[in-house]
């Protein structure tokens, strides 16, 4: 029996299959509706029909509907009050229509096998895809750095400046607004971007905004969160203390092999959690340390074939983050692993059956 300890998604589940591939989750559902009825069903049973913000949630949900034949799945973009906009009522930054699309005789917008979009009969009963959770986490850097210095301290040691889509986003990050100071930096800005305010992460344009009355006031490219949540454009060489987006992981208390722990992230959540730097070790002792073995499972191992250690990520394995207690005489047949009381790493063999922590995104 699978024992938990922290949430978890599941593959299959009434007639959805669940696809994980980063930080937007989306669900398939293989049932015939109309546009308004999907999108009921999407609000009843996971949150909305799927919000495509970018190229790469496009591409994702592309993946989703991989092992079906169906020409034509709906997602959530309809025009209403004269505007094409998400069925969360978010603006449509992003689009990607077929040739000759839209054509504005329909409302609704379905997907094609291709990934392009058109728009259709709202009536029409397609298959659909729902957004499912998103799995965004935030860390408070309490060290003032310009905007710019913010941005490559969040790359070099999480993943960016914080991304925020939604309200609930909003709400987390400002929870993480812990500081005495009362401005933080967000991943906002419209620097060299012809006037568009676009996330750090992946440059896309905002398509949320929680500004404070009066702001933006037009004069000024990056944006700080006030401690109550609300935002202003800032000058970027102001240094403030900062909010960097997480690595969202799992803690899951079964004992597997090194193999079996990296087939089941694989299967229901992202990967294995590739630790390569001491920031995201100790994030993945904070959520270890509810382990009930004494070492846990991380995305690390080593190829006796190519005699190198590598992270299954693909990012570069640096030598010297062993614990000097670690035997280091032979490698072959073992993978990497870490206390649940500490940052620095070990060889442990393949067979043994420990804990493991699964990444939720990718890193």
């Amino acid at each position: 029996m699978e024992e938990f300890c922290g949430k978890s998604g599941a593959m299959k589940k009434n007639g959805t299959m669940l696809f994980s591939m980063g930080c937007r989750d989306y669900h398939y559902i293989n049932m015939n509706k109309s546009w308004q009825d999907a999108q009921s069903y999407c609000r009843e049973h996971h949150s909305d029909l799927a919000t495509i913000s970018n190229m790469r949630d496009n591409n994702r949900t592309l993946e989703s509907k991989t092992n079906s034949a169906e020409k034509y799945v709906w997602i959530g973009l309809n025009y209403t009050q004269g505007a094409w906009r998400w069925s969360d009522s978010s603006n449509a930054s992003f689009n990607n229509w077929k040739n000759g699309e839209p054509n504005r005789n329909n409302n609704c917008v379905e997907m094609l096998s291709d990934g392009r979009w058109n728009d259709g009969g709202c009536h029409h009963k397609r298959h659909f895809i729902c957004n499912g959770e998103e799995h965004r986490d935030y860390h408070y850097i309490n060290e003032k750095m310009s905007w710019q210095d913010a941005q490559s301290y969040c790359r070099n040691n999480y993943s960016d400046l914080a991304t925020i889509s939604n309200m609930t986003d909003n709400k987390k990050a400002q929870k993480k607004h812990n500081s005495t100071e009362k401005y933080v930096w967000i991943g906002l800005n419209n620097n060299n971007t012809q006037g568009a305010w676009r996330w750090s992460e992946d440059s896309s344009d905002a398509s949320f905004y929680n500004w404070n009355k009066g702001e933006p006031n037009g004069n000024r490219d990056c944006v700080e969160m006030r401690p109550d949540g609300c935002w202003k454009d800032e000058k970027c060489t102001t240094k403030l203390p900062f909010i960097c987006n997480d690595f969202p992981m799992i803690l899951i208390c079964e004992n597997t092999t090194w193999e079996e722990a990296v087939e089941y992230c694989r299967e229901n959540h992202h990967d294995l959690i590739s630790a390569h730097n001491v920031s995201m070790r100790e994030r993945v002792q904070d959520v270890a340390e509810n382990a009930t073995t004494p070492y846990v499972w991380i995305g690390l191992h080593y190829t006796c074939v190519l005699d190198f250690w590598f992270w299954i990520d693909n990012e570069d394995f640096i030598e010297d983050s062993w614990d000097p207690d670690n035997d280091k005489r032979d490698f072959c047949g073992t993978s990497g692993a870490m206390k649940k009381n500490g940052t620095t790493l070990f060889s442990r063999s393949n067979t043994e059956k420990l804990n493991f922590i699964c990444s939720l995104c990718e890193t």
